[in-house]
């Protein structure tokens, strides 16, 4: 009897041993059939809706100018010659002028007007009679112009009668400036104004009839000849005025792109 019951005994042990194996082997796969299901759904999310969530929206880039469009953006020495410019470029679609305009203030110009479109193939900048050019107010600037085709960079007259103009270190800075960017190049007016003082008037610096003239005509070599790449202007060409006196400023261009 003893004996009998020592072997039930034992198999009793083993049933439950093998039953408590046979749990965790259950156990087991339930576990691995869980991971499965969450991989495979996992698997059915799209990937594109993951990485959209994650990567912010772009900005859409500015409209491209149409080849031959040509901005001039400057300061009252430009704005004496609007209509000798005008004259000489016929590809000329905007022009922005004002008095006593510093290279910061050019500088937000062209930003705004390049984040409108409103830059041409080709643009020209004549700042730096009112103010310091520094070399990191150029590198800015041809950040912003980084893709116009050409840049004109006019230098400044060094009026006779001014004591340390800051004309001398600020063409100092363009001409360093324009060796750094393929699509610069500088326009010397210091040198073709030198030895004409009928190009200028009692100041030295703002600009005869005769002056104005000669300024376009320098600048419209720079550019080549139009009639290579004459294109349609953007709509009828108006004229925008604000300020005063020192600060006086014109627009010439679209009504759209003249606004005071």
């Amino acid at each position: 009897m003893a004996a009998l019951t020592l072997g039930g005994f034992a198999t009793l042990l083993y049933s439950n041993a093998s039953q408590e194996t046979n749990n965790e082997q259950v156990s087991r796969e339930t576990t691995i059939d869980e991971t499965t299901a969450e991989t495979a759904t996992a698997s059915t999310v799209p990937e594109g809706t993951a990485r959209t969530a994650a990567v912010p929206e772009k900005t859409a880039p500015a409209t491209a100018a149409p080849a031959g469009w040509v901005s001039a953006i400057g300061d009252s020495v430009m704005l004496g010659a609007v209509d000798a410019l005008l004259q000489e470029m016929p590809n000329l679609a905007l022009i922005d002028a004002q008095g006593s305009r510093q290279p910061p203030a050019a500088i937000d110009v062209l930003r705004r007007r390049r984040a409108a479109g409103q830059l041409g193939e080709s643009v020209v900048v004549h700042v730096g009679n009112n103010g310091p050019f520094t070399d990191e107010d150029f590198d800015e600037m041809m950040r912003v112009l980084a893709e116009v085709r050409k840049v004109l960079v006019v230098n400044v007259t060094v009026p006779s009668n001014v004591e340390d103009p800051v004309a001398v270190p600020n063409n100092a800075v363009l001409a360093a400036g324009v060796q750094r960017y393929p699509n610069a190049v500088l326009v010397d007016w210091r040198a073709a104004s030198g030895g004409h003082p009928e190009f200028f008037g009692e100041d030295g610096l703002h600009l005869t009839f005769q002056g104005a003239q000669a300024y376009a005509d320098l600048i419209a070599t720079h550019l080549g000849d139009p009639e290579e790449t004459a294109v349609a202007l953007p709509g009828p060409q108006e004229r925008i005025t604000w300020g005063e006196k020192g600060s006086f400023g014109e627009c010439v261009g679209p009504a759209s792109r003249c606004v005071a």
